[in-house]
């Protein structure tokens, strides 16, 4: 067998990907701004990959996209395109609209460019990387240390680039990254480091970070994370943690206990007809009037970018002014429902089990991360509209992405018997 040196043509193509793939990893923890060029130069790359494969000068990075998967995302992008046709709005702002939607089609993208199991696990090194290094930079704040950098550090709460809504779902994500991949982010022999950092991101969350939605996700990525270690006999079990999880943190001076007795005072005020504005009244009125536009048009719904005119015209002059430019319910699913309808809502669950049907194929501790972050996104979902906005949108697609790469090689599937 003879060996030859790689073409140098090649060689650099496939470090300037890398160089490319490592950066997109990084940029989901930077804030917005980097995020969105993170994507622009992912889908550059994308195109360009497209192109070289059309005219046989590329070569494919890895073995084929899992079928039902693409075929899942593909007909939901293309679906949520085709209802620009029926769209309430102007065709502008619903190809716009459609656009967020489409941010989904970075999970593919990404499967196409990582090339095998060791770049899907280097990738995700840096993705963890750049995490961990908001959560320093966070435990700074913490200490009243100086960081020059948080350019998020104006909105309070620690937030470090983004807001603490969005830092604490991320965080609650990266400690089920850091649990379910302790033996690979720093080394087999680092896996007392990842877990002291699992744990002290768990504490920031949910002890100083005051985002609601980044409790509920970590509650539930926990949950999971101890439903993979009991016995299948005691499996039911795990049914008790979220409440006993509750119950503990009330009894604790956490910002959790703070945050969810607001929810209630909010909810209160609200079903009394208080005109104070708050965050958990703002949703239930987003969430009432989205039912209604659903039931207007329930199969196909009304287009996409069309939940704003819906909104607006339900509320007619109750509309707050506060909030009548919001451009979503603050929910992903109800959101998918009113401008896709009941059809753009199942292709979007279709999405999700597919990538959770996906992470039980891989190799078990792979197959639970891509599953943690796949509940994180439901979970968030329930309460914001997640993959719609720019910064919380591209970390999950780019997270759920990396993870998915992780199955690239046929070492990385196992068979369910084998499991």
């Amino acid at each position: 067998m003879t060996l030859t040196s790689p073409h140098p043509i090649s060689s650099r193509m496939d470090s300037a990907r890398l160089g490319l793939l490592y950066f997109v990893a990084l940029s989901a923890s930077l804030g917005t701004a980097v995020s969105a060029i993170g994507r622009l130069l992912l889908y550059l790359a994308a195109l360009v990959y497209l192109v070289g494969l059309a005219r046989g000068r590329g070569r494919a990075t890895g073995t084929g996209l899992p079928p039902a998967m693409s075929w899942a995302v593909l007909l939901a992008l293309a679906y949520m395109a085709l209802s620009v046709l029926w769209s309430a709005v102007g065709p502008v702002e619903a190809l716009w609209s459609w656009s967020r939607h489409a941010r989904i089609l970075t999970i593919l993208i990404l499967l196409c460019l990582i090339a095998n199991l060791a770049e899907a696990r280097a990738v995700l090194r840096v993705f963890v990387w750049g995490q961990l290094f908001v959560v320093l930079s966070a435990w700074m704040l913490v200490l009243k240390l100086p960081v020059p950098w948080a350019t998020g550090a104006w909105q309070g709460s620690f937030a470090v680039y983004s807001s603490y809504l969005e830092q604490g779902i991320s965080q609650a994500v990266l400690v089920a990254l850091l649990w379910f991949q302790r033996d690979h982010v720093f080394g087999p022999r680092g896996r007392w480091l990842a877990l002291g950092l699992a744990v002290a991101t768990a504490v920031l969350t949910i002890g100083l970070m005051p985002g609601r939605s980044g409790h509920m996700v970590l509650l539930g990525v926990l949950t999971l994370a101890l439903f993979h270690e009991l016995p299948r006999r005691l499996r039911w079990a795990v049914l008790l943690a979220p409440m006993l999880g509750v119950v503990l943190m009330f009894q604790l001076p956490t910002t959790f206990r703070e945050r969810m007795t607001q929810v209630g005072s909010e909810v209160a005020m609200h079903r009394q007809g208080s005109a104070q504005e708050t965050s958990s009244g703002a949703r239930l009125e987003y969430w009432r009037a989205s039912l209604q536009a659903i039931t207007e048009q329930p199969l196909l719904g009304h287009g996409a970018g069309s939940w704003n005119q819906a909104y607006r015209r339900l509320k007619g002059p109750q509309v707050s002014s506060l909030y009548d430019t919001a451009s979503d319910p603050h929910q992903l699913f109800l959101l998918w429902a009113v401008e896709g309808g009941l059809l753009g809502l199942a292709l979007l669950c279709a999405v999700l089990a597919t990538l959770w049907r996906y992470g039980s194929r891989l190799v078990a501790t792979d197959g639970h991360a891509l599953q943690a972050m796949v509940l994180a996104l439901v979970i968030s979902g329930l309460f914001n509209s997640m993959i719609y906005g720019i910064g919380m949108g591209d970390f999950f697609c780019i997270g759920l992405g990396i993870l998915a790469a992780l199955g690239r090689d046929s070492a990385g599937i196992v068979e369910r018997h084998q499991r």
